[in-house]
């Protein structure tokens, strides 16, 4: 095996490859360690010239603060079920439709119905913000977890994402034999078709978590009281007319942050396995 001399070509366009892919994480990631090093950090010293890259010692003041003088533990698991409670309801229904426009292209409809579907991406969301509110209003459903799960559920990309991806990985001799030993269409989705379509949910679920739990606008709508504010309110709230408590922003940004990454670093190997094999193949 011949090794390649480290001045050809080859070598000196992987080299700056690394090098434009380490500018652009740094770059990428900055702001998620200037939120951090925040949180830590008196006020003057959010604002100090020259800027404070690394507090010593660090200040525990401010996630004290928004712990004793916001709802924040509250918020929190109001974010966790409604962003988890979408997730859920989005992934077992974008699935399944997914299932039915892939595996049954014969069935009366079936073309029509998922270019109107692919069509319906086309709408403003600002669009359906006044019909989706009058609807929940009508259903009793405002200031309700249920004004942030429903909505949405039922996406066309989430559609469309999961039809690709089950249209393309799927076999179907593996969804006759399972007809033939009995099982029904619904446990064929169950049995067969949720296993195999494990990386798409992964990589679809991620995406579903990331703009729930950063949900804002539709939220601030929804939600009356206090007591169900989610983080992305609570935080946007905290910000007055007058004065503007720039430490408790940033403890509560990077407490808001925390566990998307964490969702992210336990999902990532299905994520990127349901990116990089061919979720989105015709």
């Amino acid at each position: 095996m011949t090794r390649q001399p480290t001045n050809s070509p080859m070598s000196r366009h992987r080299i700056g490859l690394y090098i434009l892919l380490s500018l652009l994480s740094a770059i990428f990631l900055f702001p998620f360690y200037w939120l951090a090093i925040s949180a830590f950090k008196t006020q003057p010293q959010i604002f100090a010239t020259p800027p404070v890259w690394l507090p010593f010692p660090p200040v525990w003041d401010n996630f004290t603060d928004i712990w004793r003088e916001t709802r924040i533990f509250r918020a929190f698991i109001n974010s966790v079920v409604t962003a988890g409670g979408h997730c859920i309801l989005a992934l077992f229904l974008c699935s399944l439709a997914g299932y039915a426009f892939a595996k049954f292209p014969l069935a009366p409809g079936n073309r029509p119905l998922f270019v109107f579907v692919l069509g319906t991406m086309m709408i403003p969301v600002a669009v359906t913000l006044i019909p989706v509110f009058v609807i929940m209003m009508k259903m009793s459903l405002v200031n309700t977890y249920w004004s942030l799960i429903i909505p949405g559920a039922a996406s066309a990309f989430g559609i469309f994402w999961m039809r690709q991806y089950i249209r393309a990985h799927v076999p179907d001799d593996l969804m006759h034999a399972a007809r033939i030993d009995g099982c029904s269409e619904f446990g064929i989705y169950w049995r067969v078709v949720l296993p195999i379509a494990k990386p798409a949910l992964a990589a679809l679920g991620i995406m579903l978590m990331i703009s729930a739990w950063n949900n804002l606008m539709w939220a601030f709508l929804m939600l009356r009281t206090e007591a169900m504010q989610t983080l992305p309110i609570l935080i946007y709230l905290m910000q007055g007319e007058t004065r503007t408590p720039f430490g408790m922003l940033m403890a509560g940004g990077l407490l808001a942050t925390l566990p998307l990454i964490v969702v992210f670093i336990l999902f990532q190997r299905h994520f990127i396995s349901g990116i990089t094999t061919g979720a989105i193949k015709a």
